[in-house]
């Protein structure tokens, strides 16, 4: 007795050999992951490479969720066939059809287990990566993006805008006499600072493409759009954090922040831009702090009007 098939063999097979190929690059991959499991904070990858990577595993993990659906959607339809060739399992044509199909869903089952160890495997290696990469990017203190990651992701949007993308702004902000709070409280306290201004910049600056730690007491920020605009965001964020002292120890410890804000203006290439957003910090770190210099062209200019006036030192 014959029966139409609703599975076609090729199909079967061809979502089988397909996922064995799968299975075997993921066991390689795993292979190298492992090795390097133990070096990579010695950055035996480069940044790129462990993205690269990173990417891998992820298409290789959806491919194989994929043809492992489709294993298992196979593997239902040849039950289905062999309990309907059971009502004429006298028949010996039919017999050997069902041996056949036990045998085609025998090792469907096989590779079906084979293929949910290594999506589990896949899935804890994804999760590594992801996490390690999160690491390198991060700053440890802040929880902002490093310095690393900033520059990186800087250099990324001036490619964009050269190639007809959105104007971009840099701002630096530093923490004002952060030296001095060092000395007076101890380096405790200057952390705490350093993490209630990091939480302070990003929420006050909820448009900026990125805030990060550029190092030491200085953070960064990246803009798309008016300058204005940033310049606005960024003066709103000095005095929010101006106007909330940080409680230490009983103590409310006033903190402020001066910033040097530069667009790209003309400039395809990144350097210019930080170098005059350097100086209009200078500027606000030299005539009175707490207060946002924006340096185009020429000398650095006052956005807005001061409210603290100090001494000249940086």
């Amino acid at each position: 007795m014959w029966i139409q098939s609703t599975v076609p063999l090729t199909p079967v097979l061809s979502a089988a050999l397909l996922s064995v190929v799968l299975l075997a690059v993921g066991v390689a991959i795993g292979y190298r992951w492992g090795r390097n499991t133990q070096t990579l904070s010695a950055e035996s990858l480069k940044q790129t490479e462990r993205e690269q990577l990173l990417r891998l595993l992820q298409g290789l993990a959806k491919w194989m969720n994929e043809y492992s659906g489709n294993v298992t959607d196979y593997q239902k339809d040849l039950v289905e066939i062999h309990s309907a060739l059971r009502n004429d399992a006298n028949d010996p044509e039919t017999n050997r059809m069902m041996v056949l199909l036990r045998q085609i869903m025998d090792k469907n089952a096989e590779l079906q287990s084979r293929l949910d160890v290594a999506e589990k495997q896949l899935q804890t290696q994804t999760e590594q990566l992801e996490s390690y990469l999160t690491e390198a990017r991060t700053d440890g203190l802040t929880g902002l993006l490093n310095r690393r990651a900033f520059d990186r992701a800087v250099e990324d949007a001036f490619e964009s805008f050269r190639q007809g993308g959105t104007g971009l702004s840099i701002a630096l902000v530093d923490i004002d006499k952060f030296k001095s709070i060092n000395d007076t409280y101890g380096h405790q306290v200057g952390d705490e600072v350093l993490r209630s201004v990091a939480v302070a910049l990003r929420r006050e600056l909820n448009t900026a493409k990125m805030v990060a730690r550029f190092g030491g007491e200085e953070f960064a920020a990246l803009f798309e759009g008016p300058v204005r605009e940033a310049s606005q965001k960024l003066s709103d964020a000095r005095r929010e954090i101006a106007s909330n002292p940080i409680n230490v120890a009983g103590d409310e410890v006033t903190v402020t922040i001066s910033v040097g804000l530069a667009q790209s203006g003309e400039d395809l290439v990144v350097a210019p831009v930080i170098r005059r957003a350097d100086e209009a910090l200078y500027a606000a770190k030299k005539r009175g702090r707490n207060r946002v210099y924006f340096h185009e062209s020429g000398a650095p200019v006052l956005f807005g009007a001061p409210e603290v006036v100090s001494d000249n030192s940086r």
